[in-house]
């Protein structure tokens, strides 16, 4: 069985230039932990999770300088808080394999792209836990 039967494929994608408190905002408000950052042609740039959020709130925390966080934030977009470039897989593998992926690269999720880059969908750890729950 292939990725395409479990993936999402209504994802919520943002612009690199989508503000940290927007991406903040938005996060708070959906169910899920992933955000996938894309370019206006839905070619993926990265991939943003809750905890790029708190690295960013730490990394804020270790480096302060005396600025204030509400000066800090406004400065960060979506571009500098993303992974960028990160481990993608395409609808037709496998299974098991995105699984081994997963858990080999302790990634929560897996980006699902076509062979141009454009975005298909995305799998989570979750997605894969159901599917080896109910099957």
């Amino acid at each position: 069985m292939t990725i395409k039967t479990i993936m999402t494929s209504d994802v919520l994608t943002m612009k690199p230039d989508v503000p940290f408190e927007k991406v903040q905002e938005v996060m708070r408000k959906v169910p899920f932990h992933h955000i996938l950052v894309a370019d206006d042609n839905k070619k993926l740039l990265g991939v943003i999770s809750d905890r790029d959020l708190m690295s960013q709130v730490s990394k804020y925390i270790s480096d302060n300088n005396g600025e204030s966080f509400t000066d800090f934030l406004p400065r960060l977009s979506a571009a500098d808080i993303m992974t960028a470039d990160p481990v993608t897989i395409d609808q037709d593998t496998p299974i098991d394999a995105a699984s081994i992926l997963l858990l080999e690269k302790n990634f929560s999720c897996l980006p699902v792209v076509n062979s141009t880059g454009h975005i298909d969908g995305i799998v989570t750890w979750k997605d894969l836990l159901k599917y080896y729950v109910y099957h």
